[in-house]
């Protein structure tokens, strides 16, 4: 027979029927009984396979077919009775066909629920398995009792495969506990020979535990000294490749650790490490990578800090992680997910202080959380607000920094404070203000400087000081000092770029440096000016496209061709339109997803020098759509009175219209506030006949328009 059973069930059974498959197939008979006589032969040592009808029929047209043949093939038939097998018309004829084949004498019962005594509603056997014999004398099947309050499923299992091998159940069940009397024997020897090879390692565990444990303190020690003492180091030189060494061996290190061994000081290092990563990450603008390390980083901090909610440093390395993630959330001008784990930052600076008052550090960071919420503030615009809390902060470190006068940090954190409120007070008019506070910035960042020469972040503040003081003194046409303080930043740049060619944040700063100074020159060499421009645009493009989320380095490049574009104007007005194109389409995207004031600049300008191209060009109807463009750029939301850093603008494309009178009282306001235009405003062409005019004269003479702000 290919089956040693076939397995006969009602669909309603179909757990019972998968079960007992599995056992049935599984089952390994007693070494004892193996070649013994049995009913079809020898017994071997399984029963072999056994056939379920609703898991393996084929597809087939005729189903009847397939099951009969299957029966033929089976020694015996398993029936799984319950009242849905009584019921079930399949199960029926399944077992009138077995018993047609003669072998009714080889059918086995296995009573699963019902009552096998029970003719009525609560039967269990199918009708062919009790039909009255051709004596009429009602058959009696017998059956192994699966139900609780029969055999039980282990017991009835047993009687099953008795019946199958064609033995006594007694005899079955006896080689059963012979062979579990045997296994348990086994069991415990091994269990005793193991208890003895385990006390004997148990002892070398012991020392081997301390020694591991020593070990590890040990390479905790190293590892804190790397992302420590040896960090901040690497950091005031500005290695990022030094850096990034340290990073990997860290990461090496911590993924040989099994995490059941990570301790919570392991954890805190980590955490530590990986906002390290994070750091080094984004200073080579890859935003994600940095992104996922804060992320992770914030992550194990959190953990740490639930276990042990009272654990000041613990909440100090989390406070720093919420602080990286929402900066790479302002750098890709994400103001809103910025502001979220900002605020979050700020909330755990307040919690670390109250912890300990005395803890000047912590309070610092009260004072930190503030501030960045200031200057999100200010990027949406909030003017009023931002400039508020600025100046409460600057009264507060102005205090700070007469109790400790040596705080370098604290120096380094007031001069951002003054910085902001310069750009405040630009953007506001007030140039003469913000010169000086932008003077205060410089002044305290030179003396880190002064204090510490090699320091690679007091080098990068300085120089982002001095370029900020250039373009106000440029702002109020003090070019002289302008330069000096130019070359001064430039010098500086380019020996930082020079120091690490895998900055981008230094090889972006140091072209924008040259780029600024383009425009100072254009008077006196125009050539060398356009060729300083030009030259910028390289590694100016690379910082963009290295990241182009980051916002400052989409502004860089856009005013940069927006700069090529106004020194073009004249002498090649095809390709001065292409720059300032090409301005535009950098800026719409980011405009149209998160539209901000100084994009709202840029593309205004943009529309203003393609105007200026187009009239050079004497295409009289663009240069009208063009400055229409800027026009209401500028004019949305303008205000009373109107937006200050928006009238220079404003008042070029007026004039280039012939507006005259228009243009009139907002350069009034400019002239008032000491604002000095590096090119003289002047009126232009504003139609087609004057457009006309100039073409049948000679090459239109448009003035080179205002230089892009940074």
């Amino acid at each position: 027979m290919h089956y040693a059973a076939f397995l006969s069930y009602s669909h309603a059974d179909s757990r019972w029927a998968q079960w007992l498959h599995r056992r049935l197939e599984a089952y390994r008979v007693p070494a004892a009984l193996v070649g013994t006589p049995g009913p079809d032969g020898p017994i071997g040592p399984r029963l072999g396979t056994v056939f379920r009808d609703r898991d393996e029929l084929p597809t087939a047209g005729d189903l009847g077919a397939t099951i009969r043949e299957a029966l033929q093939e089976s020694a015996a038939l398993v029936v799984i009775c319950s009242p849905a097998a009584a019921h079930s018309r399949w199960a029926n004829r399944e077992v009138e066909s077995f018993q047609a084949l003669g072998r009714g004498d080889r059918i086995a019962c296995f009573v699963v629920a019902g009552d096998p005594a029970s003719s009525g509603a609560d039967a269990c056997f199918p009708p062919a398995l009790v039909a009255p014999g051709p004596d009429g004398t009602p058959a009696e099947p017998l059956a192994a009792d699966a139900r609780l309050q029969g055999d039980g499923r282990e017991r009835a299992f047993l009687r099953l495969v008795a019946g199958l091998l064609g033995v006594s159940y007694d005899a079955l069940a006896r080689r059963e506990a012979q062979r579990r009397h045997r296994r348990l024997l086994a069991v415990t020897a091994a269990s005793i020979a193991g208890m003895t090879v385990a006390i004997a390692l148990a002892a070398t565990a012991y020392v081997a535990r301390n020694d591991a444990q020593r070990r590890q303190a040990q390479a905790e020690d190293l590892l804190g000294f790397m992302l420590g003492d040896l960090r901040d180091k690497l950091t005031t030189v500005g290695r990022l490749d030094l850096m990034r060494a340290v990073d990997d061996k860290a990461t090496g290190y911590f993924a040989t650790l099994d995490p059941r061994d990570l301790s919570d000081r392991s954890l805190e290092a980590q955490a530590r490490s990986l906002t390290g990563i994070g750091q080094v990450r984004l200073d080579e603008a890859k935003y994600a990578q940095a992104m996922d390390a804060f992320r992770e980083a914030y992550d194990r901090s959190h953990a740490l800090v639930e276990r042990d909610p009272g654990n000041g440093q613990r909440l100090f390395d989390r406070a720093q992680a919420e602080y990286w993630v929402g900066l790479v959330y302002w750098r890709k001008g994400l103001y809103d997910e910025a502001g979220l784990w900002l605020t979050r930052y700020r909330d755990s600076a307040l919690k670390l202080a109250a912890m300990d008052p005395g803890n000047f550090a912590w309070q610092q960071e009260v004072a930190y959380g503030q501030e960045n919420l200031a200057t999100l503030a200010m990027s949406r615009g909030q003017h009023r607000v931002a400039e508020a809390a600025f100046r409460k902060e600057w009264a507060l470190y102005q205090r700070w920094m007469r109790w400790h006068p040596h705080d370098r940090g604290l120096r380094d954190t007031a001069s951002n404070v003054a910085s902001f409120l310069g750009s405040l007070a630009k953007d506001d008019g007030r140039l003469a203000e913000a010169e000086s506070r932008f003077r205060q910035q410089v002044a305290l960042s030179a003396r880190n400087r002064a204090e510490e020469p090699d320091n690679a972040i007091w080098k990068t503040n300085w120089l982002n000081a001095q370029v900020l003081l250039v373009q106000t003194q440029i702002a109020r046409g003090e070019t002289a000092a302008a330069r000096r303080n130019l070359d001064q930043a430039i010098a500086l740049a380019d020996q930082l770029a020079a120091a690490d060619p895998k900055n981008v944040s230094w090889q972006h700063f140091s072209a924008l440096s040259r780029s600024q100074k383009a425009p100072l020159l254009a008077a006196e060499d125009p050539a060398l000016a356009a060729r300083l421009a030009r030259d910028s645009e390289g590694a100016l493009r690379a910082a963009y496209l290295a990241q182009p989320d980051d916002l400052r380095f989409l502004r860089s490049l856009a005013a940069n061709l927006l700069l090529r574009s106004q020194l073009e104007t004249q002498s090649n007005p095809a390709q001065a339109f292409a720059l300032a194109h090409e301005a535009r389409t950098l800026i719409v995207p980011a405009w149209t997803g998160h539209p901000t004031d100084e994009l709202r600049l840029l593309l205004a300008e943009s529309a203003l020098r393609e105007g200026d191209a187009n009239a050079a060009r004497n295409d009289a109807a663009a240069a009208r759509a063009a400055w229409a463009g800027c026009e209401r750029l500028l004019r949305d939301g303008l205000g009373t009175p109107p937006a200050f850093n928006r009238l220079e603008l404003l008042v070029r494309v007026l004039l280039a219209q012939g507006r005259d009178d228009e243009a009139a009282p907002y350069l009034a306001t400019l002239k008032a506030s000491g604002f000095v235009p590096l090119v003289a405003f002047a009126h232009a062409p504003h139609d087609a006949r004057a457009v006309a005019l100039a073409q049948r004269d000679g090459p239109s003479r448009r003035p080179a328009p205002t230089i892009p702000r940074p």
